[in-house]
């Protein structure tokens, strides 16, 4: 646990640093795959015991995905990366880069650099391979590095995963947070120079360091992560809901319109909004009432049965969209991804 330590006085926080794509050489997403585990409907899971009826109502969700005790994380990620290198139509030897970003560290092999060892699988003989964390905006800027790596090599193609397995002891899907429940899988993309189904158009990210303590360590009376202790001790010591909601929003606002300026379009006309898969209550609080959005224009409806994977929500959801055939020519996709800290990432595709 880590000692309280007196908060400094909160300063404003800076502007969103934003990136233009279409100013260099175009990038393309050639592929998007998720692999996704059975689904456990919240109904069992309210019958065993495992969440209460009234928080598994409260969600919105029907059933979340859980993979079996035989399955790693590295059979999840390396699956989702197999299928999107197969589904991409380019050779694993022209992948330079492979990126991976992972959440949660208690559920993946230790000492080991899994983004080598997705290389390995794919049989893909990268000079660049790393991990990135810090949440579960960790895909999108896995994707921004990639890019801007891509835009200063002569690399033909890039390997971004992202996932996550979340269990006991070190953490209950079901209730770290009301509202939230954690869900197993991975999804990957991959970005090419020759071709694909949708450009990568700009991206924009942004960090207020004043809410890092928001998700701070706190003494709490459970082994598994306590998410709303943390919440509550913040809101209580630091800063209240008054503060924190026009500091979450206004950043996400701020972000958001750093990333549409380059694309050219206003929020109105964005045609997908991949957001984080999280219960209906955060959904409508922190997404669709705040900035107008209808839900008909996310996928709240992959969402629902499968929960939030983390870091791979984005991913997950864009290859929903194109396996559902819901993407036309002309279309543009943002995907808003929120992570620890508190920081927001943001990117914007058009379909081609």
């Amino acid at each position: 646990m880590t000692s309280h330590v007196p908060a400094p006085p909160p300063f404003a926080a800076g502007s969103p640093t934003a990136t233009d794509f279409t100013s260099g050489p175009a990038l393309y997403i050639a592929s998007a795959a998720a692999e996704i585990p059975p689904g456990l409907p919240l109904a069992d899971a309210v019958r065993d015991g495992l969440i209460p009826e009234e928080n598994a109502k409260v969600t919105g969700m029907s059933t979340v995905s859980v993979a079996d005790e035989s399955t790693s994380l590295f059979d999840l990620v390396t699956a989702a990366a197999s299928s999107a290198v197969s589904q991409a139509g380019l050779p694993a030897s022209d992948i330079g880069a492979v990126l991976f970003a992972n959440v949660f560290p208690y559920t993946r092999p230790r000492l080991y650099n899994m983004a080598t060892g997705i290389a390995e699988a794919v049989g893909a003989p990268v000079a660049f391979a790393t991990e990135l964390s810090g949440g579960c905006v960790a895909s999108i800027n896995a994707l921004v590095l990639a890019a801007l790596r891509m835009l200063h090599s002569q690399e033909r193609a890039a390997l971004v995963v992202a996932g996550d397995v979340w269990r006991q002891p070190h953490i209950d899907r079901f209730n770290t947070e009301v509202g939230y429940i954690f869900a197993d899988g991975a999804a990957a993309v991959v970005l090419s120079r020759e071709a694909g189904f949708a450009r990568l158009i700009s991206a924009a990210t942004l960090t207020d360091p004043n809410l890092s303590g928001i998700h701070a360590e706190v003494p709490s009376d459970r082994t598994p992560v306590d998410i709303t202790a943390r919440a509550r001790a913040f809101l209580t010591t630091r800063m209240g809901t008054d503060q924190v909601l026009p500091r979450l929003r206004g950043g996400l606002r701020a972000t958001l319109d750093a990333v549409l300026a380059p694309a050219g379009v206003d929020l109105a006309d964005v045609d997908h909004v991949l957001v984080p898969a999280i219960g209906e209550p955060f959904l409508y609080r922190n997404y669709l009432d705040p900035l107008g959005i209808p839900i008909s224009r996310t996928t709240w409806d992959h969402s629902a049965v499968t929960g939030h994977t983390g870091g791979a929500d984005q991913f997950s959801a864009l290859s929903y969209l194109v396996d559902q055939g819901r993407c036309k020519s002309g279309d543009t996709i943002l995907m808003i991804s929120e992570g620890l800290g508190f920081q927001w990432s943001v990117a914007v595709l058009r379909v081609e």
